[in-house]
């Protein structure tokens, strides 16, 4: 039986914290990543939260490292800037089960993430469309809504989970924002 905790990183020597790191560094290309110090710093101060999860169900004496979550929680929006399951583990249905605790963990908020446009040429076009399947299969909604960064380098649809975005709500999440951005403009989609 499968018995998923959330365990949070507070600092940099946390328990689950190098695995998390790994992890981190392996997931996500070094153009989408902030700095160690700015991720932990950011959490050890209230200003997001670095989460790792475990599975602890079948007797396991020693927890299964599942994966990492990054949340930025500011007003109402819980903008989930990273989401990582471990290598080994994808694909098993772990990603769908932790995705729906933090929509629990984070009820009454407006759950907001964003993945990369499939309107822009690249050369992972299917990963691209499999990652925005599994978001909209789990709960995610299109908001018509893509994030533009600085010299539109890369271009991102906004997903919600909620029926309603808030527009404003993430505007003010991005204007206090933890760490240095180029995240700029909201544009409809259907405008690229």
């Amino acid at each position: 039986m499968i018995e998923i905790r959330i365990h949070e990183i507070n600092d940099i020597f946390s328990k689950y914290a190098l695995k998390a790191d790994r992890l981190y560094f392996s997931a996500f290309p070094r153009i989408e990543r902030h700095s160690l110090v700015e991720l932990h710093g950011a959490a050890s101060k209230d200003r997001a939260d670095y989460l790792a999860f475990t599975d602890e169900g079948d007797g396991n004496p020693v927890p299964k490292f599942l994966g990492l979550a990054y949340v930025i929680v500011r007003g109402d929006v819980a903008f989930l800037l990273y989401f990582a399951i471990a290598q080994r583990l994808r694909n098993s249905g772990y990603g769908a089960a932790i995705l729906d605790l933090l929509q629990k963990k984070y009820e009454g908020l407006d759950l907001v993430l964003l993945i990369e446009s499939l309107e822009q040429k690249c050369n992972n076009m299917e990963m691209r469309k499999r990652r925005k399947q599994f978001y909209l299969a789990n709960g995610m909604r299109e908001t018509g809504l893509t994030q533009l960064t600085a010299g539109n380098e890369a271009i991102y649809e906004i997903l919600n989970h909620r029926e309603n975005f808030d527009l404003e709500a993430y505007k003010a999440m991005i204007a206090d924002y933890p760490f240095k951005s180029s995240l700029e403009d909201v544009v409809e989609t259907k405008s690229l």
